[in-house]
């Protein structure tokens, strides 16, 4: 039903001949209309999209129907002016039929019932507007001077070359603007700041250009932004004393958006970005001293976004990768060792096993026990010894390379194959001195 009336209005408005010409600076309804289609829709697959889009579209539409109605009730004003008071009262009817707050539209409205019909409309006119005047100065010189600035704004629209109820009007604004002045003062006096600046607003819609409004209303403003501050950094304190340090972290940079120069609520900011900081810093090393090392690294990238030494959480995540690649390094040095270790096992247990074989073959053939084919010599059997010379000549190469860990391991082989390799034994004990730091 809606949209059959604002397709009529808006065809009245484009239909009445001698008002349809849009004013410089204003769009036409056509414009806005097309300019409706040409918003860029997107993917609407989202709900917050599609959210976002149907309130673009409310007020879009908001803003076609008031361009709409105020171009209808200035048609129907100059309908009024003409004379013709029953074009006027049905425009100003479907207008209220949309928007029934339009003020203006009912004052027209009263006004053309008022004079519709009048057998002399040019008197009846006058003696209405000389009524609504008389109206006004009644309710001037009473004190109630919101209702006599308002009834004296119908006269000068409903009869605008009235000079007398211009200078009234004009001087019933000085005084409408003292009294939100005063309105403006008392209620900042009760420290009711937010009725304090709705007064002194109303009283610069009046005289906007007036300095002492414009103090007070800086004034109060910066109040309620104090006052804002003071409510959000009392909120972060009791966060703050419950333990919640990143909700009252939060809350403090709130407060310091409202009032970026409260010094106690920056100096709060900077103790609870230390305190989040040292407790990212601690779980990081308890981390590091148990070995977790990505663990200590996380912990550490969440302690960024609150410290002011970036460069020493850098070295403390570049230490404890350098741990974990030494860590893997000997790990894997680990692995290598025990598979040659036990590679050299099984070659002597394979040689043991062929050796004895052997005697038994012997013993067999000699008629004799395998005891006394197998007559053990005293200490290491000769393959031992020149393989752990081997391993002792492959350690040297390394110890000369300064590759120390890789010598101990040759070297450990050594004393396993010969364990009388006094070379070893003495090249082990070197590396040790020098691995703890000794010369």
């Amino acid at each position: 039903m809606k949209n059959m009336i604002l397709s009529a209005l808006f065809s009245a408005a484009l239909c009445a001949p001698a008002f349809a010409q849009d004013k410089p600076g204003m769009k036409s309804e056509e414009s806005l209309f097309l300019d409706l289609q040409k918003t860029g829709l997107g993917s609407l697959s989202e709900f917050e999209e599609k959210k976002k889009f149907l309130e673009t579209i409310k007020l879009e539409k908001q803003k076609i129907q008031g361009t709409m109605l105020n171009n209808i009730y200035e048609n129907a004003l100059d309908y009024y002016h003409q004379g013709n008071y029953e074009d006027a009262k049905d425009l100003a009817l479907k207008i209220l039929s949309i928007d029934p707050n339009f003020q203006d539209a009912q004052m027209l409205l009263e006004a053309s019932n008022q004079l519709r019909g009048s057998a002399r409309p040019g008197l009846s006119e006058k003696l209405m507007i000389e009524d609504r005047f008389k109206t006004a100065l009644s309710y001037y010189n009473e004190g109630r001077i919101i209702e006599a600035h308002a009834k004296m704004q119908e006269v000068v629209k409903l009869s605008p070359n009235n000079i007398k109820a211009k200078y009234w009007l004009a001087r019933m604004k000085d005084d409408l603007k003292e009294y939100y002045s005063q309105k403006g003062e008392e209620a900042y006096k009760n420290r009711d700041l937010k009725e304090s600046l709705d007064n002194y607003y109303n009283a610069l819609l009046i005289r906007p250009k007036d300095a002492r409004t414009i103090e007070w209303i800086t004034r109060i403003e910066n109040e309620l932004r104090q006052q804002k501050a003071n409510d959000t950094l009392k909120g972060a304190l009791e966060l703050y004393a419950q333990g919640r340090l990143k909700d009252a972290y939060e809350g403090l940079k709130r407060a310091l958006e409202i009032q970026p120069g409260d010094s106690k609520a920056g100096k709060l900011l900077a103790e609870v970005k230390s305190e989040i900081e040292n407790g990212y810093l601690s779980a990081g090393k308890k981390f590091y001293q148990a070995r977790r090392y990505t663990e200590a690294i996380g912990e550490w990238d969440k302690a960024k976004p609150y410290t002011a030494n970036m460069s020493y959480l850098d070295k403390l995540i570049s230490r404890a990768r350098e741990q974990m690649k030494a860590e893997a390094d000997e790990k894997r040095r680990r692995a290598e060792v025990a598979a040659r270790r036990a590679k050299a096992e099984e070659e002597a247990r394979a040689k043991e096993e062929a050796d004895r074989a052997k005697a038994e073959a012997e013993a067999k053939r000699k008629g004799t026990t395998v005891e006394e084919v197998v007559k053990k010599p005293a200490g290491i059997s000769e393959e031992n010894r020149l393989a752990g010379q081997q391993h002792y000549m492959e350690g040297l190469k390394y110890f000369q390379n300064s590759n120390y860990e890789k010598a101990r391991d040759e070297w450990t082989i050594t004393r396993q194959l010969d364990p009388g390799n006094a070379d070893a034994a003495t090249g082990l004990k070197r590396i040790e001195q020098i691995l703890s730091g000794g010369q």
